[in-house]
């Protein structure tokens, strides 16, 4: 693998680099690196570089921005210093050995965590733990599996124990976050996978506006016998008075699904408008796109979207209060005239 040479960085060489993309090398820095007073935008893309190395880095790089790091695998614990106080974006894709991210600055706006690997729930578990001291955070998106918020461990310190079980939790308080988009898209659920328990991590944030979630098409759980509505769970209620706008992608007739949704619904008094979309997530539609014909889907999909749109008329619509806008999405009858 090609060793990228520090030294055309150090003796003052890069203070003026602004932006820099490092792809399939080696990148090995240490203290003695030269001050790079100009980089905002750093992105290290299939980067043999470790934890300790990536801090040396970071810690001469002090007016950045944006970090950016996609399938860097041998970063165990990323540990971002205090001393950058203008970082407000940080994106993690595919880090699959990462186990730590420790923040110290208080200026992160945005978080972006995203795990490639496909686990099984039900047989693997993956812990990542996350101490962020931002006041600031007001945008998270979530790739993983599944995740546990724990109490907080000081009043401007938030830690997220993210583990694959199906288990709820006291919620933390993420004060300031406003937009979350969780996507399980890439993960191999258990059909039994209960989605009751995101509610905890809903009540953790108070001022949330918007609240997205991805899920793959895949068959859920068998029929749960569809009986009345006092079948389904209940939590105590946290009063919700920020959340505007709630979707799901990937709708299914999962029990706990519709048991979720009820939940915000029920919790909910600022909320305008719910989508409950039965489609796949960047699936092709004839009415978005320049081909003649959707995306084809297998008749066990099809299947499952009949049960899903049956969940929502015996159980979801009739809580859906008159204020609210309620979108269904169903596959296109054009295409799907034969399935449906």
């Amino acid at each position: 693998m090609y060793k990228f040479p520090c030294s055309t960085l150090s003796g003052g060489s890069g203070n003026s680099i602004q932006y820099l993309d490092l792809e399939g090398c080696a990148f090995q820095p240490t203290f003695q690196l030269g001050r790079l007073g100009s980089l905002t935008r750093l992105h290290l893309h299939y980067v043999c570089i470790t934890g300790d190395e990536l801090g040396c880095f970071l810690s001469n790089s002090l007016v950045l921005e944006r970090l950016k790091l996609t399938y860097c695998y041998k970063i165990v614990c990323l540990k971002i210093p205090s001393l950058l106080h203008r970082l407000s974006s940080l994106h993690v894709y595919g880090c699959d050995m990462m186990k730590e991210i420790d923040n110290k600055p208080q200026n992160l706006h945005s978080i972006t965590l995203e795990i490639s690997q496909h686990y099984n729930l039900l047989e693997r578990h993956c812990n990542l733990e996350i101490c962020c001291n931002s006041t600031k955070l007001t945008c998270g998106v979530m790739m993983l599996p599944i995740y546990i918020v724990l109490p907080c461990t000081s009043i401007k310190s938030w830690l997220i124990y993210m583990q694959m079980v199906n288990a709820p939790t006291a919620p933390s308080k993420f004060i300031h976050l406003k937009h979350l988009c969780l996507h399980l898209g890439g993960v191999k659920l258990s059909p039994a996978y209960d989605y009751f328990f995101l509610a905890s991590f809903i009540d953790a944030s108070p001022s949330l506006e918007t609240f997205s979630l991805n899920l793959p098409q895949e068959p859920m759980e068998d029929d749960w016998g569809f009986g009345c509505s006092s079948d389904l769970r209940q939590m105590p209620q946290y009063r919700h008075h920020n959340l505007q706008s709630f979707e799901i992608t990937g709708f299914g007739s999962a029990k706990s699904l519709v048991e979720l949704t009820c939940y915000i619904l029920e919790s909910t008094t600022s909320l305008q408008c719910v989508t409950l979309d039965t489609t796949l997530l960047g699936a092709f539609k004839c009415s978005e796109s320049k081909s003649k014909k959707c995306f084809s889907v297998t008749r066990g999909t099809i299947i499952e979207v009949q049960k899903a749109l049956l969940a929502i008329k015996t159980y979801i619509k009739k809580k859906v209060p008159a204020t609210v806008q309620l979108t269904v999405v169903e596959p296109c009858r054009l295409c799907h005239a034969s399935e449906l």
